[in-house]
């Protein structure tokens, strides 16, 4: 039988004395499952159903997941992160009536969230900030493909490097700094000694500034999009979840217990205690927290994603040694882990409870077995065998996505930075020097509208 919400709500004493154990990890201690309702007997199709003719949401399905179902969608679980964090417990604590307790890790919610915005937000700008801004005052231009085609030298279609002089081969290649400090190092002689000029760029070799392998560093930006894929799948489930619950306010916790038998025999029986009773379900909610939602948590999450992989392609694309873009793929992947780290470190541990005893939301799928009678599955079958195996639903995964967005940001790269010379490879634009020691704050959210501010060239590529 079922109970009030009141009484889950104070079942649930979020002030932490019933919960014996902490959060470990990621996850927290779990007790048994309930024990399952006894499912219904089928109820015979109906003529319209025998026909083809889709079922209707009121038949067996609620509302949300008659509309899921239609979508095609099968299961959305919530994790331990703050923008879960921040989506289920104001539910949960409206559920309640708005207790003080629940109050309280509802602010907190939006607190972490806050913080968690922050600590993305400020390592993103400093990316920008590190590579648009103190680069240029080091005189570094922007890599491109400079050096990519060493091994097609004298020859090939990026031969020169950013000092004029042919690559000849992979020997002359060296990082910005070293290769900075090895041009220094003749310029000063020959400053010295200018009637020995001649002999000085005849005995030091500079060498030129380049990439190390464009390959590795194509393969470095595929698996830190690969990365990101989970991020961007979890903030999809996010947004579904808001769209298809239902435009009502249901209770997302409720006190169960099972009608085989009074309730202190059924915990003296099975060891469960009371707070093992309170069960919590993704259900309806208000119109108003559902905009609340997509406007405080969702947008700002996809923004932050979008703004993740251009900045972390423009820093891996920026690298130049091979074992350097191998570790700089690593430390990126850990910006979009911050949710999670900012969750599991400052999160109260009734809230990590009650996310982690959160029911996925389940979502009965059009094309599942049992929702079909034997024609209909052997018809599947048939349509399934003349398929071609080229259709758009045998190559629309997540590989192929991962594939998609790093020919997207790469490209974004290439046409902000690079141009084309006059053998067809890509090398750096000219290069000035900023106008402004801090990377303007409207250039990083709006780097079209507000691009930042450069004098005159002090680098153009030499022909």
């Amino acid at each position: 039988r079922r109970l009030s919400i009141s009484q889950a709500a104070a079942v649930m004493g979020v002030s932490g004395s019933s919960l014996s154990n902490p959060l470990r990890s990621r996850t927290v201690e779990r007790w048994e499952p309930l024990e399952r309702e006894p499912l219904e007997p089928a109820k015979p199709a109906t003529e319209a159903q025998e026909a083809g003719a889709p079922r209707s949401a009121s038949a067996d399905l609620s509302e949300g997941e008659y509309r899921a179902h239609l979508a095609g969608a099968k299961e959305c679980e919530i994790v331990l992160s703050v923008y879960d964090e921040a989506i289920v417990i104001p539910q949960v604590c409206r559920s309640a009536g708005y207790p003080k307790s629940l109050m309280y890790l509802f602010m907190r919610s939006f607190i972490l969230l806050f913080v968690n915005f922050m600590l993305q937000g400020f390592l993103l700008y400093m990316l920008d900030q590190a590579e648009l801004v103190m680069d240029k005052f080091a005189g570094e231009m922007y890599l491109c493909d400079m050096g990519a085609n060493v091994q097609d030298c004298p020859g090939g279609a990026n031969y020169n490097g950013p000092g004029g002089t042919n690559y000849v081969n992979a020997g002359r290649i060296h990082s910005y700094g070293n290769w900075v400090t090895r041009s220094f190092v003749p310029a000063s002689l020959r400053t010295l000694f200018p009637d020995r000029a001649d002999e000085i760029a005849d005995k030091l070799d500079p060498g030129e500034y380049g990439i190390e392998s464009y390959w590795v560093r194509f393969v470095c930006v595929f698996i830190f999009t690969c990365s990101a894929m989970s991020d961007f799948k979890s903030t999809l489930d996010l947004a579904f979840i808001v769209v298809h619950v239902p435009t009502a306010a249901q209770p997302w916790m409720e006190f169960r217990v099972p009608d085989w038998d009074s309730k202190e025999r059924v915990k003296l029986r099975t060891g469960k205690r009371e707070l093992d009773l309170v069960r919590f379900r993704m259900a309806g909610m208000p119109l108003k927290w559902k905009i609340l939602d997509f406007c405080l948590i969702i947008i700002p999450k996809m923004l932050i994603w979008w703004k993740t992989l251009s900045h972390g392609t423009l820093f891996l694309m920026e690298t130049q040694a091979i074992d350097d873009v191998v570790i700089n793929t690593t430390a990126l992947s850990f910006v979009l882990d911050i949710d999670e780290l900012v969750f599991e470190t400052f999160s109260h541990r009734a809230t990590s409870y009650i996310l982690s005893r959160f029911e996925p939301l389940r979502l009965k799928h059009r094309y599942e077995s049992e929702y079909l009678t034997p024609e209909e599955c052997l018809e599947e079958l048939r349509k399934d065998r003349e398929r071609s195996l080229f259709h758009p639903r045998m190559f629309f995964g997540r590989m192929e996505l991962s594939f998609v967005f790093t020919l997207l940001f790469m490209g974004r790269y290439y046409m902000a930075y690079c141009m084309r010379n006059e053998h067809g490879g890509w090398v750096s634009k000219p290069v000035g020097l900023p106008k402004e020691v801090v990377f303007p704050v409207l250039s990083f959210f709006f780097p079209a509208l507000f691009p930042p501010e450069t004098e005159e060239p002090y680098w153009t590529m030499p022909h």
